[in-house]
């Protein structure tokens, strides 16, 4: 215990009204984050129109903060909007709402590393597909790598979670699915940065946000029920299996249609930024250094020589391990996240 004045948490003036949204670029909200923490400290506070906000950016506060005993999980205003279409999948939902708790029970044991193992051909198979394109390109032809990442993690998840193929790498155009989704994050993003008159003002936008929602859902729907009907063909106990048979060890409850449909949207926007993100940033770092690159490829080839890669390749590849997680710490995917006490 200690007698001493607690110290005012810093932070630029807020102006009139609006508070610090001049301090914020909406096109690049976490580099002004960075650039308010390099100027205020690993703790500083913003007054937002309606609520305050404290940001704090060193290991030892953000280690406070994982300490699931005194913070919970905040759905903060771009998440509320998500939840128009991923609904309390677990990204979006509330840690008190039954289904959080349900669905984390049931899915945990889906990621174990058997699970995984499971995965591996048909992670494999999307891999594959990728290098073929590129072989059948040649050396002389620009890759979008932003594009080509997004489709190999849509649909390694897609084949994987749910035995779907979006065929991403046989067609020019990405899947209508992946359409939607995309402007539907996109839209969920500005609603939450508009006034709700603006929103219901936005007819043409609205209309469109709809069908969208209505499109994604239309496609798990389908995908459940082709599934409840015939069973899984190739015999695979993947996530849809899971959720769609599993009973809840507290409850004795399966998840719902409803949930399930949230669960596999959710599973969707999760993978379509994170790991795509992840891999289009490697490969930008990779050939700023060539010396990092030589000693991947080294590693590579060692541990694979010439045979197809196999699960028990993976905790070989200490290197490729290393560079993925150092990309990480540079160029993280998922920056910041939000807490209430």
């Amino acid at each position: 215990m200690t007698n001493s004045p607690a110290t005012p948490i810093p932070g630029p003036k807020p102006a009139p009204v609006i508070g610090n949204i001049p301090d914020m670029d909406s096109q690049a909200p976490v580099q002004s984050l960075m650039a308010l923490a390099r100027e205020y400290g690993s703790i500083f506070r913003l007054e937002l129109p309606g609520r305050e906000m404290i940001v704090v950016s060193s290991q030892a506060l953000v280690n406070e903060l994982c300490d699931e005993q005194r913070f919970d999980k905040k759905v903060h205003a771009p998440l509320e909007q998500i939840r128009d279409f991923a609904g309390d999948g677990l990204f979006t939902a509330r840690t008190q709402e039954p289904n959080w708790g349900k669905a984390h029970r049931i899915l945990m044991p889906v990621f174990g590393s058997a699970a995984l193992r499971d995965m591996f051909d048909d992670m494999l198979d999307i891999a594959e597909q990728l290098l073929l394109k590129w072989e059948r390109q040649g050396p002389e032809q620009r890759i979008d790598v932003v594009d080509n990442m997004t489709r190999l993690t849509l649909d390694t998840i897609a084949l994987c979670a749910f035995d779907y193929r979006f065929n991403s790498f046989y067609q020019k155009d990405m899947h209508p699915f992946v359409g939607a989704m995309v402007r539907a994050l996109a839209e969920a993003g500005e609603r939450g940065r508009r006034l709700p008159l603006q929103n219901r003002l936005m007819l043409i936008t609205r209309r469109q946000y709809d069908e969208d929602i209505r499109f994604m859902h239309q496609i798990a729907n389908e995908l459940i029920a082709q599934r409840k009907q015939h069973g899984d063909p190739h015999g695979k106990k993947d996530i849809l299996s899971a959720m769609l048979n599993i009973r809840d060890s507290h409850t004795g409850d399966r998840l719902s249609d409803e949930n399930i449909r949230y669960q596999m949207v959710t599973f969707l926007i999760a993978g379509h930024e994170t790991t795509s993100g992840l891999l289009s940033f490697t490969l930008y770092e990779l050939l700023k250094n060539p010396e990092v690159l030589a000693r991947a490829r080294e590693e590579v080839e060692r541990v694979l020589g010439n045979e197809t890669p196999r699960f028990e390749h993976l905790p070989q590849l200490i290197y490729i391990d290393q560079v993925l997680k150092e990309t990480l710490r540079l160029w993280p995917t998922a920056p910041a996240f939000a807490v209430y006490p």
